[in-house]
């Protein structure tokens, strides 16, 4: 009996530990970062114009990286961003959303502004495969181009699927599962404004 009574406390116990928690506390799913990841670059935006960390200080960023060949996983993840961004109204413009490209072989600063001409707010961004590699490493993003031989696309690239969140000063603090729910997603960047 007294097994029983152990478990069913401990069991209350987690519930109550579950669904307790103040405001300074993330939701279910949502990665707190450390101080191993920076959201560090200097690239260019798929205007030519410069694009490092400094230039978004005091917005809090929402990036994403992915490419434009990707024929599933980005297109979805950049819906979630744009459904986010639609939920959060006028303070989506508080916000700067990012799409760092993991494939600058392809991903021009054209090809990029062609893609994300549907939502204007998020902003894409390329440059060296060295620029992009520290800007990858920084942020402990994995990314390796894998052959296709046998298609005319000649390479995929497999990456990792995370939403970043930063604060207003670009301290990466949150990482997303890309398959979040966006309304989960547009409370994580509204408690950063």
């Amino acid at each position: 009996m007294s097994t029983l009574r152990n478990f069913v406390c401990l069991s209350l116990l987690a519930l109550a530990a579950a669904c307790g928690g103040g405001d300074d506390k993330p939701p279910a799913g949502v990665i707190t970062l450390n101080q191993m990841f920076k959201a560090d670059f200097d690239l260019i935006d798929q205007n030519g114009e410069p694009a490092t960390d400094e230039r978004f200080e005091g917005k809090p960023m929402f990036i994403y990286y992915g490419f434009t060949s990707c024929p599933n996983v980005c297109p979805a993840a950049l819906g979630r961003m744009t459904a986010a961004l639609d939920l959060m109204g006028s303070k989506a413009n508080r916000i700067q959303p990012l799409f760092i490209t993991v494939d600058p072989k392809r991903d021009t600063p054209e090809r990029l502004a062609n893609h994300l001409a549907y939502d204007p707010r998020i902003l894409g961004l390329t440059g060296s495969p060295e620029a992009l590699e520290e800007a990858r490493s920084a942020m402990q993003v994995f990314a390796k181009e894998v052959p296709l031989p046998d298609s005319a696309l000649v390479y995929t690239v497999d990456h990792q699927s995370l939403f970043f969140v930063t604060d207003r000063e670009g301290t990466p603090l949150y990482a997303l599962n890309d398959t979040a729910d966006p309304a989960a997603i547009a409370r994580v960047l509204e408690q950063q404004l």
